[in-house]
């Protein structure tokens, strides 16, 4: 987002897009980006890994669903950044003992290096203005630890698609493969699992291109056998 479209999600469009799906949130348990991670997650542990000890953080967590399901299922010690003070303040009055939270955009991430061992990015990357795309991603990679898993749900379209945004003209829409964007040099990626469906929900491909939408869960690789 650049300078007036980040103050725009910060100041107005944040709490309106809370306003607009707080009723269809409160029906579901989890997203599906998050639904997906937990059963990868519980294969892991049926594996032998450990949750217990371990940082999450959800960037663009809406009022903290996804993280409170975490934290009852996994133990994870749970953080989320969101642009809407008014999905912050909701929020905290649901979970506040189970969720650390934070008003913010992703390009400006308020951690310590590799302070995280899971970061979830649910359907806001399509949100953030290409001036400062570039930095969302590099603050992304660096509050994620090696060894840690970075899971990205959003639109994913096989060429960059920009669309208006039918609710704030000031806030336009950019799908991509974002995913793909971290398996590429500077970054040390491994796509450890991909699953692709319509925006509806529904396991099917969608011949609309604006429609396709994917969570990816990738690896960030351990060493120093990289350059």
């Amino acid at each position: 987002m650049k300078h007036d479209a980040k103050m725009e999600y910060l100041q107005f469009e944040g709490d309106n897009y809370f306003e607009r799906n707080l009723n269809k949130n409160l029906q579901k348990e989890t997203t599906m980006g998050a639904q997906l991670f937990y059963e990868f997650i519980s294969r892991q542990i049926g594996g032998g890994y450990s949750a217990q000890s371990k940082r999450m953080l959800e960037i663009g967590c809406c009022y903290g669903y996804n993280l409170a399901y975490f934290f009852d299922k996994c133990g994870f010690s749970c953080y989320g950044i969101e642009p809407s003070g008014k999905a912050i303040e909701y929020g905290k009055q649901q979970y506040n003992t189970k969720v650390d939270f934070l008003q913010g955009t992703a390009d400006d991430l308020k951690y310590a290096d590799k302070f995280f061992d899971v970061v979830l990015v649910g359907t806001c990357l399509y949100q953030v203005d290409r001036t400062l795309l570039r930095r969302t991603l590099s603050e992304i990679d660096r509050v994620l630890d090696c060894g840690g898993f970075l899971v990205i749900s959003d639109f994913d379209t096989p060429v960059p698609c920009k669309r208006e945004n039918k609710h704030n003209e000031l806030t336009p829409t950019y799908k991509d493969n974002y995913g793909d964007m971290f398996l590429r040099f500077p970054y040390k990626y491994t796509l450890v699992e991909k699953k692709s469906y319509s925006f509806n929900g529904e396991f099917i491909f969608s011949e609309d291109i604006q429609e396709r939408v994917s969570t990816q869960i990738l690896y960030k690789e351990k060493g120093n056998l990289f350059y």
